[in-house]
């Protein structure tokens, strides 16, 4: 396993596809802070490190989407390219290539999340006036990252048991985001017209967790759940994808 995971983050380490994509984020994120800091500059003295950087704690379900793209960095068309056929004929036992791949996907998603959070967090830091309300923006960052981190680690697992059984790549992906997305919605009508059980069901989705974080502020029972609930997605995951994968004909 260890050789294993070695290899995979040589792999994905060494593919520019990482590169480009971080590089892509983070002009993103310039443009951001470059909408900020000219509106600053003209004079709108509401624009505070506060404000800025309190964007983070809004946009938390970028991250769970953002596991579709590292998966795919990760599995990389192996089907197309029968490299995950190869892998299986040369005797690497099926769990040791499932848990190699999800392990190694967390791993660059986490090393994402986190430069990109310093950067954007850093920059506001640099950029915009202080005040006292910084200590709290702190604190509201830091309590929405321990709550989203257990949650976007189970949207990283479904979005590769996805990857696993689904031949087409791109079918994949649209099939995590129904998953994670798309099923939530559909709860949330069926709970409404046919019984509460399904809106009760919805509200332990990663998205629906996600978008409450912010609103619960400081309720670290929610964070509890959070963490409950990201485990739970994470061990129904990867238990369905090892069982399937182990059974999957790979032609």
């Amino acid at each position: 396993m260890r050789n294993y995971l070695s290899a995979e983050c040589f792999k994905v380490f060494h593919r520019s596809y990482v590169y480009l994509t971080l590089l892509f984020c983070l002009l993103g994120e310039g443009l951001l802070l470059l909408g900020y800091w000219l509106t600053w500059s003209w004079g709108n003295g509401t624009v505070t490190f506060a404000n800025t950087a309190s964007m983070v704690t809004l946009l938390l379900a970028v991250g769970m989407y953002a596991t579709i793209v590292t998966g795919d960095m990760v599995f990389s068309d192996q089907y197309k390219n029968n490299t995950l056929k190869n892998e299986v004929s040369y005797g690497v036992d099926r769990p040791v290539i499932y848990l190699g791949k999800l392990t190694t996907a967390l791993l660059v998603a986490i090393v994402a999340a986190a430069i990109m959070l310093a950067f954007y967090l850093g920059a506001c830091w640099l950029l915009f006036p202080h005040g006292a309300a910084d200590g709290g923006t702190w604190a509201l960052v830091g309590y929405c990252l321990a709550g989203a981190l257990p949650l976007w680690i189970g949207s990283q697992a479904v979005a590769m048991v996805c990857y696993f059984l689904v031949r087409n790549s791109t079918a994949a992906a649209f099939a995590a985001v129904g998953i994670l997305a798309v099923v939530p919605s559909v709860l949330q009508v069926l709970g409404i017209l046919i019984h509460p059980v399904f809106g009760d069901i919805r509200q332990f989705f990663p998205a629906v967790m996600l978008d409450a974080l912010s609103t619960q502020a400081f309720n670290w029972t929610y964070v509890g759940m959070c963490w409950a609930s990201g485990l739970l997605w994470t061990l129904l995951a990867t238990v369905l994808g090892v069982v399937l994968f182990r059974k999957k004909e790979i032609r």
